[in-house]
């Protein structure tokens, strides 16, 4: 039995097969399967270990572990970039982070005694972007940090909060006025002439607050949903013709002329709704703000293999330079209460730049030389094809 013992030393699995069957045999057979089941075991640990290491490596997230002994024991790529972005000076150790004071609230918990707490979580900000730290205790001691870079997170927050916000107060002025009307009618005794101009009134502000959702869901659908609007070949001088068919009451009121230029025969591959909402809110501004008896022109001054490069001005007064930068902003306004005042939901120009994004292009605003406000955008000729780098300049 001796040198069975001694040949399962060298070789399990052989000792099991050369084993008596008597009681050292079966120990030894048994020893043997118990063997081969740890070599089993260790070889499946071993392969869960390359998942998660794969896993942590490609992850979207920099993370470090650390020993008991707030030892470095593993760590990826990304989490020693967030490091270095954020200390002080660059090092290639983690070992940094309880050294740092950019991490002192982090290394104060890790490297307590004792901890209550097995979870914590701060933000760092560094140079204009923010910084998620979360670190977790273990029940041996051990310790993972893991950092995000919630720069765009925090953004995209902040955003939605000013858009609700916006739309919160634009909606409060409609429905104020139709409550007060609805209130003055139902309370007051009134003539029928006066009845009808509080109910005119109402109306109206309905209109606006109509103007307002249908934007409001139009952008929406721009930014959450571009694939559900339908594409197909557009004429767009035979667009910018129904167009003004469909405006001629307010440009006839306001002695306003739509003309187009170079615009018969370009057709574009792309989605009419928005193509029309781009030269149709363009038009709801001059109406708008430009002035009476003021022109507008739609020029298509130039083409290459993939792009049509487009130009809408008017004879108005144009805007202040330092407002330029900002007209496409979503609620934005030159004078307080300007929209309200001339109508409109103050998102026109903000859906005319989501539309001309959609069709792959770019647009940006200037103040005419001789008086008038102009945009310059390009549009694709088809939705698949890639985004324009620097247009060409109008020769007029």
């Amino acid at each position: 039995w001796a040198r069975q013992l001694r040949s399962f030393a060298l070789d399990a699995e052989g000792a099991a097969m050369t084993a008596s069957k008597d009681e050292i045999g079966d120990i030894v057979a048994t020893i043997a399967r118990n063997y081969r089941r740890l070599k089993e075991s260790q070889k499946a640990v071993n392969a869960q270990r390359e998942k998660l290491l794969q896993h942590v490596h490609s992850a979207n997230e920099g993370i470090c572990f650390f020993s008991a002994n707030r030892e470095v024991e593993f760590y990826n790529g990304l989490f020693i970039q967030y490091l270095n972005f954020i200390a002080s000076d660059s090092q290639s150790s983690p070992a940094v982070l309880f050294a740092d004071g950019a991490f002192s609230d982090v290394a104060s918990f890790l490297l307590r005694r004792k901890n209550e707490d097995w979870y914590f979580e701060t933000k760092i900000e560094r140079q204009g972007r923010t910084f998620a730290v979360r670190a977790n205790i273990f029940e041996d001691g051990g310790c993972e940090v893991i950092i995000n870079d919630i720069t765009d997170t925090q953004k995209m927050r902040q955003i939605k909060q000013e858009i609700t916000d916006n739309i919160t107060h634009e909606l409060r002025t409609p429905v104020a006025g139709i409550r007060g009307c609805l209130e003055t009618i139902l309370e007051h005794p009134l003539p029928p002439q006066k009845e009808k101009y509080f109910i005119q009134r109402a109306y109206n502000q309905t209109i606006a607050l109509s103007e307002i959702i249908s934007d409001v869901s139009l952008l929406a659908k721009i930014d959450e949903a571009p694939h559900l609007f339908h594409t197909d070949a557009v004429d767009i001088g035979e667009l910018l013709d129904t167009l003004r068919s469909d405006l001629e009451i307010p440009l006839r009121a306001h002695d306003i002329t739509l003309t187009h230029q170079g615009c018969g025969g370009v057709t574009l591959h792309g989605s009419r709704t928005l193509l029309y909402a781009i030269f149709r809110n363009l038009t709801d501004n001059v109406i708008r703000y430009a002035g009476s008896g003021a022109e507008a022109q739609v020029c298509k001054y130039s083409e290459d293999a993939d792009f049509c490069y487009f130009m809408y001005a008017d004879t108005g007064a144009g805007v202040p330079d330092e407002h330029l930068g900002r007209l496409f902003e979503r609620f934005y306004r030159i004078g307080e209460g300007r929209t309200r005042e001339s109508g409109g939901s103050g998102l026109g120009l903000a859906i005319v730049k989501n539309a001309v994004a959609f069709h792959k292009g770019s647009i940006i605003a200037k103040n005419r030389a001789n008086g008038g406000l102009e945009f310059l955008f390009t549009l694709a000729k088809s939705t698949g094809k890639p985004a324009a780098l620097t247009p060409p300049v109008p020769a007029l």
